[in-house]
């Protein structure tokens, strides 16, 4: 080896990230690796990056607006649930309009991590609350979904969680709906037991909500009852 070569090859090195040994010096498999596993990386894609951006600014934009989109995307599902409850709640609540998006999200989350029907948590929201996240009634029941506090204030500590919070009040009731459907395998029975009344066929409740969540699989109530309703 002539003494140029000597100066160039100083000492052979192995890289476990490429799995090979190679010369140190100007030589393909070096350069390569240099370029994928070192400093020099770093700096080429610095380079690359100035480079677009003084020469093709539109191309970082373009690249940016991907990354959100993927950030903020949600399934075609998940979307249809959503609008299914903002007209649920627009239609049949007293909640603002600007404060239905982000009650949505928050219905349509708890929903899809209790596995229940979205419109189902929107249509007892409507009828146990009316939207209204302070709500509180003479059985002392809070919140959108009148959590009742006496019953369950033995099992979850509300000094921890706020339970006039929606994000804590949907999951806490949604927590106990999806407990009583496991347990009678009957949305009805579920729901009377929700309400605290544990028969369904005697509870005005059960049908307001069905109503809602469900139009016309309830048998019709009568005229008088209807308009008795909308003059309360």
């Amino acid at each position: 080896m002539s003494a140029m070569h000597k100066l160039l090859y100083q000492r052979i090195v192995f890289c476990h990230k490429c799995g090979r040994s190679m010369f140190v010096g100007p030589n393909a498999r070096y350069l390569v690796h240099l370029a994928r596993h070192t400093a020099v990386n770093k700096l080429l894609i610095f380079v690359a990056v100035l480079g677009l951006i003084s020469f093709a600014p539109s191309t970082i934009s373009i690249m940016s607006a991907r990354k959100v989109g993927l950030a903020n995307y949600i399934s075609e599902e998940q979307l249809k649930q959503e609008k299914i409850v903002q007209g649920t709640l627009r239609k049949y609540s007293n909640i603002k309009p600007e404060q239905i998006n982000r009650l949505t999200k928050i219905i349509v989350r708890n929903a899809q991590n209790k596995k229940l029907d979205p419109k189902l948590i929107a249509s007892i929201i409507v009828v146990e609350s009316h939207g209204n996240p302070t709500a509180i009634s003479e059985a002392k029941s809070v919140g959108l979904m009148q959590v009742h506090v006496p019953t369950w204030g033995g099992v979850i500590d509300f000094t921890e969680r706020n339970p006039f919070d929606p994000e804590v009040n949907i999951d806490v009731g949604a927590t106990i709906l999806a407990d009583y459907l496991k347990r009678y395998k009957d949305l009805e029975t579920a729901l009377a037991a929700y309400e605290g009344t544990h028969d369904p066929t005697a509870s005005e409740y059960v049908g307001k909500v069905m109503d809602l969540y469900r139009p016309g699989t309830r048998p019709i109530r009568r005229t008088e009852e209807l308009i008795a309703e909308v003059e309360k």
